[in-house]
């Protein structure tokens, strides 16, 4: 996988886990009945530009020494972090869907 791929692909996951922090606070706001305009939000800064750059960083250097095990390392764990956060953000949305349905 090229370098450049890997740092978009670690950004990706990461503003996958903003996804799920947003969606579990619509949630949790949601049962406590608080309105939609004065739920809570997230900010992505400073963590995005700097954990996607760090872990890159880390999978560049390892990459040095031995050759594809830093792409592999970084990208496997992102790769599974992902997959469990499509899932929570699912259930999430579910559950808010549900909840307001319901009302």
């Amino acid at each position: 996988m090229p370098s450049w791929l890997l740092l978009v692909f670690v950004t990706f996951v990461w503003f996958l886990m903003v996804g799920v922090t947003v969606t579990q606070y619509a949630v949790e706001d949601a049962k406590r009945g608080i309105p939609v305009n004065q739920r809570r939000g997230v900010s992505w800064l400073p963590g995005i530009p700097i954990f996607p750059l760090m872990f890159w960083g880390v999978a560049w250097v390892v990459d040095q020494f031995v050759e594809p095990w830093g792409t592999w390392t970084i990208g496997g764990f992102h790769a599974v972090i992902g997959g469990l956060c499509v899932i929570s953000i699912g259930r999430n949305v579910w559950r808010l869907w549900s909840m307001e349905k319901s009302t």
